[in-house]
């Protein structure tokens, strides 16, 4: 069987290449990160520690794990850090070894990239559009739980938003518990949820030996291309994490950005203020294009149903690429379809350029 080609968003490279446009003209609505770029102390804190790479990176990432832990309430026994949250996923299947592994569909790719690279057998669960937003029936996540070794959850989910109440999540790790079944819940667009914190399973770790949870600072920090993310469990089951891991998978400089990114309390309320005024002011003005159908955001991407204006989000991807817009066509998202464009909200002028690109290509089709 061929292997599936993986698609992901931020692919700024081969879009440039494709339009003869410098990369450093697109503007990339397709990769969810902080319009805001990356902290100024975070960058000057990589700036001052180049020198560090004539050494080995710390295996343990003590400095980045004290910080992380003191953030989140937990001992540093309870972190462990990765070269970004995919490294951890990919650790997580391979520790587990499970048999059948639950996914809600559609949802982030590489839960089952990794399942895949073991050969285990999927169980899937439909996210379904519901008016307004997609959302996913608990009881039948839970009815397919027994005889499931795992089950991955993101919330709030990419790409459609959908947001778990703190009830239906330790009411999921309560059955997964009773059946043997591990639960990862990867948090990794939280911080852009409005009272995000009511929503996080950090707290209910210490109590749940099949719990594990992921975060990202890929997404607020603006650091995809330094690669660092981390888990939060109980201190056996990063044990055995940590035992699996290539033991120098996070860089030196990854580090440093990573401890100096979670210092920045400041910047991350600023940042969210930011992203939920823009999101709001994208989402409205999505609204008014005939045609597109906008779901209601949680994060700091909106995802936008385009099957009444009769053009496909490739199509609708390709298009805006000529204007050296970057969208991120959903139809790689398994049970998404061909009709689905998630948006990320970036900046109110670059916000207004894409609408302003969305309008005339629509009204040239229409012609």
């Amino acid at each position: 069987m061929p292997i599936k080609e993986r698609m992901h968003g931020g692919n700024i490279y081969e879009l440039a290449e494709k339009n003869n446009l410098p990369p450093e003209d697109i503007v990339d609505f397709s990769s969810s990160v902080s319009p805001l770029g990356v902290p100024a102390k975070v960058m000057q804190a990589v700036r001052d520690s180049l020198e560090i790479i004539t050494h080995y990176p710390d295996p343990a990432c003590t400095a980045f794990c004290r910080i992380a832990a003191a953030e989140h309430g937990v001992g540093v026994e309870n972190i462990l850090a990765g070269n970004g949250a995919a490294e951890l996923i990919y650790l997580i299947v391979h520790m587990i070894k499970p048999g059948c592994v639950l996914i809600p569909i559609p949802t982030f790719s590489e839960y089952e990239y990794a399942v895949n690279s073991i050969g285990a057998k999927i169980r899937h669960v439909k996210i379904q559009p519901r008016d307004n937003q997609f959302s996913i029936s608990v009881e039948n996540f839970c009815d397919l739980i027994p005889g499931s070794d795992l089950a991955f959850i993101c919330n709030p989910n990419n790409p459609t938003g959908t947001l778990l109440g703190l009830n239906d999540l330790q009411h999921i790790v309560k059955v997964g518990k009773a059946n043997g079944c591990f639960i990862v819940i990867d948090e990794a667009y939280l911080d852009f949820v409005e009272n995000g914190n009511k929503y996080s399973m950090i707290e209910k770790i210490s109590c749940n030996d099949n719990l594990i949870v992921l975060k990202s600072l890929t997404k607020v920090y603006s650091l995809p291309g330094l690669r660092i993310g981390y888990a939060i469990g109980t201190k056996n089951l990063i044990n055995m994490m940590r035992n699996l891991r290539d033991p120098w998978s996070v860089n030196a400089l990854a580090q440093v950005a990573g401890a100096a990114a979670l210092k920045e309390a400041d910047f991350r309320l600023r940042l969210q203020r930011y992203v939920w005024k823009e999101r709001q002011f994208l989402y409205d003005e999505l609204r008014q294009i005939i045609g597109l159908h906008p779901y209601y955001p949680t994060a700091n991407f909106i995802l936008v149903n385009c099957r009444q204006t009769g053009i496909t989000s490739r199509r609708w991807q390709e298009k805006l690429a000529q204007s050296g817009l970057l969208v991120r066509d959903c139809s790689s998202f398994n049970g998404m379809g061909p009709y689905f464009m998630r948006i990320a909200v970036r900046s109110r002028a670059e916000n207004m350029q894409l609408i302003e690109a969305m309008r005339d290509f629509l009204a040239a089709e229409r012609r």
